[in-house]
């Protein structure tokens, strides 16, 4: 692994809480459209049916259509691999001690200045850079190592 696929998962990983709840936003406005609530139903202990579906559940399911299921199938499933992988890139930034980690958090995570990240940890921005530039080449190792992270298909 070199360093830039390092320096695009660090960035990558900054996005995957957005890239969820967009995945979210998706998954709830189908089922909002397909899967509508079917309002009160008539409960009377008597038999209703008239050679349809009985249950008002069957109903919606049957009127779902397939690609639209596998739609909600593929995007569950994309969030379940999303939070998976945030986990074992997290595990992986755990692994740096800990003026390492913050350098590498402010910088790449949250988008800090080198002004502001020097006043957290008290080196100069040259040492900084420094710590960062070490950090980065400890992290590919380990990316490279972790089959999830290293398996994982990040956008260009």
């Amino acid at each position: 692994m070199d360093k830039e696929k390092a320096i695009k998962i660090l960035e990558f990983y900054r996005t995957i809480d957005k890239d969820v709840q967009f995945n979210r936003r998706i998954i709830h406005d189908l089922e909002d459209r397909y899967y509508p609530s079917v309002g009160v139903a008539n409960i009377d202990g008597m038999p209703k049916s008239k050679g349809s579906t009985s249950s008002p559940v069957e109903a919606v399911v049957l009127n779902v259509p397939e690609t639209v299921f596998n739609t909600l199938k593929e995007l569950e499933e994309q969030n379940r691999k999303l939070c998976k992988l945030k986990t074992e890139i997290l595990k992986e930034l755990n692994t740096l001690n800990h003026v390492s980690r913050v350098i590498i958090m402010a910088f790449y995570i949250e988008g800090q200045q080198w002004a502001q990240i020097t006043g957290q940890v008290n080196y100069s921005e040259r040492q900084c850079k420094n710590i960062r530039d070490n950090s980065i080449d400890r992290l590919m190792i380990r990316f490279a190592r972790n089959k999830m992270v290293s398996a994982y298909e990040f956008p260009q």
